[in-house]
This record gives structure tokens, sequence and C-alpha cells, in this order.
């Protein structure tokens, strides 16, 4: 397998290269979808979709093509309190991040570009109440790629490198990897496919792959059917063969090694999402999101051997199937201040045996974020519990009021139940861990205020709170706190 996959890169090289030599009859890059604002369309291809790029980008000269160099500065200040929900006991943190973004984008002929994108993030905790400051930082090679548009003067498209993938909601992929990617376009159908696995760290701080992705192997692809101006169908896949070695009973692995999860799965499902508006003038946004995950899992248990180190333990293996599902209908009034309300429901399949999960969870590579009102994305499931959508139903009610084209101020609330009554959660933001007697995990409040009314300037500013429900058994009842500003800088 990762000898076909290393001939199929090889080959879309080559491709590339005789795309760019025939240079289309000088037609301008292909199109293919972007994540806009109402749905997802057809468009001249963008450097990243979704993100906020001014139109006087810095562009110079370079053997008669405009080479152009932009880039971004993030200033995020977060505090967190009480993520073990225990009042008594120190664990309050403040970190102020630091994120800079510098990239450059230079088309070689009108059907064939490339794309670097590289950031240095510092991340220093400058207050930790139970210990002692911990500081991040690293150099980053955020993207580097090569796209070739309408491939022999077809539909077809290809882009080789570190890309970044990501769909309208995040529920399937919002991640960068190494991959080689095929688009077709054709009328209102719009495809792609991929094949993807990492190669090396792109973090100057570790010096090997993340267990997520070390020597997993991912084949996966998306068809959209466009039917209307703001609605669409869509089919997604996605298959990963994990072929990472697997730690013997008694192997001492460094903590940030560790693979808790060595997974051979398959993800099938479908979207439909768009907006109407009906005859009396109301108009409405929906989406319904619905996937079915199968394969198999070996999970094996790791002990503390000291605060870096951990010993691995016994494994077992066992099948994985479950569904998914992520649905709702926001309606956009005319009355005072035009406020927007949602409803949301979503659900993912339990299935626990003896302690195990084996039902329904999300790819890995997801980031459950979308932009309802503003400009700016936030977490649908809660931006402090955060979890993910596995053994869980979660309900959520939201109103916002359009501040204007691309700020808004939204409120939200998510009442989170587990499907089957488990000690775990995961991938969740909160430390504790429920009892595993009652399902009932709590609820959380979010205020999310984006703003973006400057050329080169994104402002949102997050407060949320959660309150443990009764699956935590004495905790129930305590609550969780953070607040999170965003500052970026576009240039």
């Amino acid at each position: 397998m990762r000898a076909a996959q290393k001939s199929i890169m090889a080959l879309a090289l080559c491709a590339a290269f005789q795309a760019a030599a025939q240079d289309v009859n000088g037609q301008t890059a292909p199109t293919y979808r972007e994540d806009g604002n109402d749905t997802e369309k057809k468009a001249p291809v963008r450097i990243d979709p979704g993100e906020k790029r001014p139109a006087d980008q810095f562009r110079m000269d370079v053997l008669g093509r405009p080479l152009t160099i932009g880039g971004r500065y993030e200033l995020e200040p977060r505090y967190f309190q009480d993520r073990d929900l225990d009042p008594t006991k120190p664990g309050d943190t403040v970190n102020v991040s630091q994120d800079f973004q510098l990239e450059f984008y230079y088309p070689w002929s009108s059907s064939l570009s490339a794309f670097l994108q590289a950031s240095a993030f510092y991340n220093p905790e400058i207050y930790a109440e139970e210990r002692n400051r911990h500081d991040e930082s690293y150099l980053e090679l955020d993207q580097a790629w090569l796209f070739a548009s309408r491939i022999l003067d077809t539909g077809f498209s290809l882009q080789l490198g570190r890309q970044r993938y990501s769909e309208k909601r995040q529920w399937w992929w919002n991640e960068r990897l190494d991959a080689v990617r095929l688009y077709f376009v054709h009328g209102e159908i719009l495809g792609e496919i991929s094949v993807a696995e990492e190669f090396s760290s792109k973090r100057t701080d570790l010096g090997h792959t993340a267990p997520l992705h070390k020597d997993v192997l991912r084949v996966f692809g998306d068809l959209v059917w466009q039917w209307s101006e703001k609605q669409n169908l869509t089919l997604f896949f996605m298959s990963q063969f994990d072929g990472s070695g697997r730690e013997r009973d008694g192997d001492v692995v460094w903590h940030e090694r560790r693979d808790k999860s060595d997974a051979d799965l398959t993800w099938v499902g479908g979207r439909a999402m768009g907006k109407f508006k009906l005859a009396s003038g109301y108009k409405f946004g929906y989406w319904l999101d619905t996937a079915v995950v199968t394969g198999h899992e070996t999970l094996i248990d790791f002990d503390a051997v000291n605060n870096r180190q951990d010993r691995a333990g016994t494994h077992s293996t066992h099948s994985v199937l479950g569904w998914g599902l992520d649905t709702g209908i926001t309606w956009y009034t005319k009355l005072p201040l035009e406020p927007y309300f949602t409803l949301g429901y979503a659900y993912g399949s339990g299935n626990s045996k003896n302690g195990t999960e084996t039902g329904f969870r999300q790819t890995g590579v997801h980031d459950n974020k979308i932009k309802l009102g503003g400009s700016q994305r936030f977490r649908y499931y809660g931006e402090l519990f955060r979890p993910e959508l596995a053994n869980l139903e979660i309900t959520t009610a939201a109103i916002g009021f359009p501040l204007s084209e691309d700020s808004a101020v939204d409120l939200l609330f998510h009442h989170y139940r587990q499907a089957d009554p488990s000690d775990s959660v995961r991938d969740g933001r909160i430390k504790a861990d429920p009892t595993g007697v009652s399902g009932d995990l709590g609820e959380e409040l979010d205020l999310v205020i984006s703003l973006d009314e400057w050329k080169h300037f994104q402002v949102q500013l997050t407060g949320a709170v959660f309150r443990a429900g009764n699956a935590y058994g004495d905790l129930s009842g305590n609550t969780s706190a953070m607040v999170d500003l965003k500052i970026k800088y576009i240039f």
C-alpha cells in the first residue's frame, strides 16, 4: 500500500508539470469548492478557503509573474477556571499565545501555481495555579503545494504536497495533510479524491510524527451536487489504514508518543445543506449530516512511569460499528435587530462493551466549527466542553444578532448526554471523568462576539460556562469557565 501511494504521487507530479507545460491555452485556474457564506460554491482557486485575505497584499514581479507575499499575526489570551470541576483544587491557567504566519503564492503559469506557508508559534503560560508554568514554542510548515489546473484541458485538476482540507461544517475534516488530491468539475457536480500520509513531523519541537498521523494512510473524498443556487447534496467517504507499530507489554515510551489506538476504519455518509426563502419572505437555513463507521480497533493501556514516560500494558482488539447524525435549522427573522434562531441536535452511537466504546466516532481530522451570522468560525458543540461526537447526544438552542454583514453576536446553550453511560468522554476539554452511572453530562452556555469591520483586523471574544450534570457524581453542579480573546492582523 505504501509503495502504491508513492507511485501515485510520482505520477501526479509528472502530470502536474505536463499540465504546466501545456499552459491550457492561457486559461485561469479551475473552479472548485470554496468555503462561502451560504453554501459550497464553485469559484476560482483560492489559496486557503474560508480565510480572510486583504486585496492589497504585497506583490512583486518575479520572472514576469507576480509573487504574492502575505500572512497574519494572531494574539490570543485565554483563561481557564476549574477544568477539573473541583473548586477546592488549584488548576486555573492563563495563556497568551502568539502565532506569526508568513506565506508565498506564485503562479508559474496560468495552469501551474505554488504555495508555501510557515508559522512561528509561542504560547507562554503566564499563570498556573497548581504547578510551574509551561511554555510552548516551535516553527511549523503549514502548507507547501503545487497546483496544476485543467490537466490536458479537461475538468481534472491536481494538487500535490502539504495542503489544507476543510469543508463547510468541518464535521468531516479540517486538517493540513501531506497528500495528492485530484479535483473534478462537470456542470453542477464537483468532486475530489485524495491519498494522504504524513511523511515527517512539521514542527521543530517534535522529532516524530504525532501518533494520530504516524504511518496512517488515508483515502478520502467527496462528491457535491449543487442542485440549486444555495442548496447542495454531498457524499463523503474516508478509509484509514493504520500501519504504525504496536508497543509490546512492558515497553516504556515518551508520554507524547503514546499511541493508544490502532484502527483500520471506514466512514461513509452524506450531507444536505442550504438556505431557502418562503413566499412570506422568511429565510431559513438547514443542515443534515449523517455517517456510518465500521472497522477494527486495537486499544493499548498505558501506566505512568514518571511525569514524562509511560509503560505499555495489555492490548485488546474489537470491532467498530456506529452511526452519527447532526441536524438543525436556523430561522433568519425580520424582527427588530434581525435576530436569528437556531435549533440543533447531534447524536453519536455508543455501543459500550465492558467500558470500551465500539460505536461512532468522528474521523480524527475534524474540527466542528462553523460560521452562523458573522465571518468567523466557532465551535458548535461548545467552546469549553468541546467534545467529539462519540457516545454522545447534544441538543443546542441559540440566538444571534447580526451587527453587520461580517460581524455578529451569538448566544448558545448546549445540553450533553451520553448515549451509553461511560466513565470517559472522548476528546473533551473538561479534565474530570464521569462515573459511568448516569449519562447526564451537563450543559454549557457560550457567548461569542465576532467583529470583522476592518480591512486588516478581526476580533473574536468568547466566554463559556459549563455546569456538570449527574454523570460526574459528587462533582455534579460544579462549574468550569473560560474566556478567550482572539485578535488577528492580516496582511
